[in-house]
């Protein structure tokens, strides 16, 4: 008999053992609860069945893999429900309700693929490396899975439903930002799914995208010369700040202190920021609040706009541009569709590139931009206080102003900014100059004065 009560001193023990043997090892034990002979057969039939699946595993991987919900203590999650578990996490910083909808879209798509390639996996904790490398090989290769994109929009208190078909190919930055938010599932669900590994912890491919591009002076005047009511406010903030164009279309008047300076959070990755309220800049300002300061926002319909349909503004800032002459895209070698060079965005790189111009210090500038992270960011403001803040960017030039960018500058600085910005030559000679040695350098400027 398999089990029994052990016989003592004192008569039989009230509960059960068991004892078998399999491939010729004995297993011996006790089932404390058990004290009736059935309940004692069923808890050594669950033992003899590990005893079983143990002796099956040929590997250390296997093994894990086998047990992993009882090593982890996780539970069974599917793949339908994964994304509002992971929403439902507390985070340090809550994403905005478009980067939500992005992250869905995002991970709806993998879940597509998972259906339709592998139906039979139903379970965070079963999806493999190799099914998450062929997901984002389908990426690189043929675009999103799914290529009807069905998004709606709030149009006059009405939800409009809109639909798009998806590109053929994406660009490293999207591929990656797919690859992230999946990873990102896996990792926050680890604990909760028993999950040993993650699937899509491997390397992202090469970030190949197009970066946006700092407008030149002569863009730069081209714009100010010939501003209309929509585009205004965005210039004028965006140049005089840097910030994005979430930050100026949401930007509130309680962001704004002693009229002198602009404190707030990034909305995009809530780095603080404490911007310096340039003339120009404050000037715009009082005459938007003599117009309307009962609001909340600086700019009341951007901020309806941008909250409702964010593409608008953008579509409108570079038709604006568009019928300046500014091109605003570029076709790129395999991409179907042309990228975006030039839009709001460039209004910051714009402000970043014009302060190095300006020999404004680099901490002063990533303090402003809120480029770093909130570490960095503290460790590089500890150097950067407000009057280090208003005494170099009260150099940076009047772009609204239709003079020769007078801002406290000498005619010669002037000069010289502006030919550095059309000239790229000089800016690459500028650049190679202190490279050289110094010979070669006197060999050159002797051959330049020689021509003068």
């Amino acid at each position: 008999m398999s089990v029994f009560k052990r016989e003592t001193t004192k008569g039989e023990t009230n509960f059960y053992h068991y004892r078998f043997m399999h491939d010729g090892k004995i297993y011996r034990g006790a089932c404390n609860d058990c004290t009736k002979k059935k309940d004692a057969l069923e808890f050594e039939k669950i033992i003899k069945n590990k005893v079983n699946q143990l002796s099956q595993q040929k590997t250390i991987k296997a093994l894990v893999e086998n047990f992993k919900q009882e090593l982890t203590g996780g539970n069974k999650i599917s793949l339908t429900d994964a994304f509002d578990l992971y929403t439902s996490k507390p985070r340090r910083r809550q994403p905005s309700l478009q980067q939500q909808k992005i992250t869905l879209s995002q991970w709806l798509d993998f879940v597509a693929f998972m259906s339709d390639q592998h139906p039979d996996i139903l379970h965070l904790d079963k999806v493999t490396q190799t099914q998450a490398e062929t997901y984002i090989q389908q990426l690189r290769k043929n675009g999103r899975f799914v290529r009807k994109i069905v998004y709606q929009q709030d149009y006059k208190g009405k939800n409009i439903e809109h639909s798009y078909n998806a590109q053929s190919q994406l660009s490293g930055r999207t591929i990656n930002a797919f690859h992230t938010t999946i990873k990102s599932v896996f990792s926050r669900l680890k604990k909760d799914a028993g999950i040993i590994y993650n699937p899509f912890d491997f390397d992202m491919m090469n970030n190949n995208s197009e970066s946006r591009e700092a407008f030149t002076v002569k863009e730069l005047k081209l714009i100010g010369e010939n501003l209309n009511e929509f585009v205004k406010p965005i210039f004028t903030i965006g140049i005089c700040t840097g910030l994005s164009e979430g930050d100026i279309c949401t930007l509130r008047w309680d962001d704004i202190r002693d009229e002198r300076w602009i404190v707030r959070k990034r909305r995009k990755t809530g780095a603080s920021l404490e911007i310096p309220i340039l003339p120009p800049l404050a000037s715009f300002l009082n005459e938007q609040k003599s117009l309307r300061s009962d609001g909340e926002y600086v700019l009341p319909e951007h901020a309806e706009m941008y909250n409702k349909n964010s593409s608008g503004i953008s579509y409108r800032f570079k038709k604006f541009l568009e019928e300046l002459g500014i091109k605003t895209t570029r076709v790129i070698k395999g991409r179907s569709r042309a990228a975006s060079v030039k839009d709001i965005h460039s209004l910051r790189h714009t402000f970043a590139y014009m302060a190095g111009c300006y020999k404004i210090p680099l901490p002063i500038v990533q303090s402003i931009l809120g480029h770093m992270s909130p570490e960095m960011t503290k460790h590089y403001q500890a150097h950067a206080d407000r009057e280090d803040k208003e005494k170099y960017l009260s150099q940076m030039p009047d772009f609204l102003s239709h003079t020769n960018l007078q801002m406290g500058l000498p005619q010669t600085d002037v000069k010289e900014a502006l030919q550095e910005t059309q000239d790229p030559e000089r800016v690459q000679l500028h650049q190679l100059i202190d490279q050289v040695p110094i010979g070669a350098v006197k060999e050159l400027l002797k051959h330049l004065q020689s021509k003068q």
